[in-house]
């Protein structure tokens, strides 16, 4: 997977698919699970070979940056998975997440400190084009007002955070081990969390109390986390976060499909979802072509 790593990139979108089906079967709440997530992922990766000497070949400013990211990462999982709950549907925040791409394709250039691409733009307007057919042909009436406005406001800043703490890791991933690397960044968010919890939310954590829940959460923190995330930090060593992000608008796709086979969320499985999944598909396969031949920036 070193040696390719669109493979490694498209593993770990896979993988993250299951994430928001994952969340909404899991029965406690967004912040609950979020916590549980990174603590567990945090130490499954302190049994993995060799962990501790590749720890220790960050620098202090490397964890440092990392650590920061990690509050992000944190920030965009509790906006995410708090999107789901209140709305109580996966299709609908997985909508809002296909602005991602969109909105790195502004933000990248100003973190890595590369030129704005035009190419990208257009790309990211193409893909945020198809997340909006499929938006606009939810099942609105099933879900309050309120409740659908303001799980479409977490959506989006979910989307926003994520393109930025992506921008972020394609920027200083470059000559650093993608394991010991989510490892900080992990634990740093777990460590937010726990911090949040005691000063200001001690009354809504939530303990993992049934053995469905505790076997939902490992399988959560070892392939949609541990996997999944140094997968596509691995992949960022050589590619932009906007082409991970492209990639990422797969995640909809896959979500939505298992949305529709585990929760009968058919009211997307029409005409409509298909065009817009035709959309997203294009622009993972187009965008990349593009870039071989080498268009200028301006």
């Amino acid at each position: 997977m070193r040696k390719n790593p669109l493979f490694a990139l498209h593993t770990s979108v896979f993988l993250f698919g299951f994430t928001p089906i994952l969340g909404k079967l899991i029965s406690i709440n967004a912040y609950s699970l979020v916590w549980w997530r990174m603590l567990l992922a945090s130490l499954i990766f302190l049994i993995f070979p060799n962990f501790f000497s590749k720890l220790k070949q960050l620098s202090k400013k490397q964890i440092m940056i990392f650590v920061g990211i990690g509050f992000l990462v944190a920030l965009h999982w509790i906006t995410f998975y708090a999107s789901i709950k209140v709305a109580n549907s996966v299709s609908l925040t997985l909508a809002c997440f296909g602005l991602t791409a969109t909105f790195t394709s502004y933000i990248e250039p100003f973190i890595t400190k590369k030129k704005f691409k035009m190419l990208d733009n257009l790309i990211g307007i193409l893909a945020f084009g198809g997340i909006s057919i499929i938006f606009m042909t939810s099942d609105q009436n099933s879900i309050p007002e309120s409740d659908f406005a303001l799980a479409f406001v977490l959506g989006t800043v979910s989307s926003f955070i994520a393109a930025t703490f992506s921008s972020l890791n394609a920027r200083f991933i470059k000559d650093s081990n993608p394991i010991p690397v989510t490892f900080v960044e992990l634990s740093s968010g777990f460590v937010f969390l726990s911090l949040y919890f005691i000063l200001f939310a001690s009354s809504s954590f939530e303990m993992l109390s049934s053995s469905n829940d505790w076997i939902l959460m490992l399988l959560f923190a070892v392939f949609c986390t541990n996997i999944a995330f140094a997968l596509n930090l691995q992949a960022l060593k050589k590619i932009s976060a906007f082409t991970a992000n492209i990639a990422i608008n797969l995640e909809p796709v896959y979500g939505i499909i298992w949305a529709i086979i585990l929760f009968n969320e058919n009211h997307m499985l029409n005409a409509e979802f298909y065009w817009g999944a035709a959309i997203i598909l294009a622009t993972v396969f187009i965008h990349p072509i593009l870039m071989s031949k080498k268009i200028k920036p301006i």
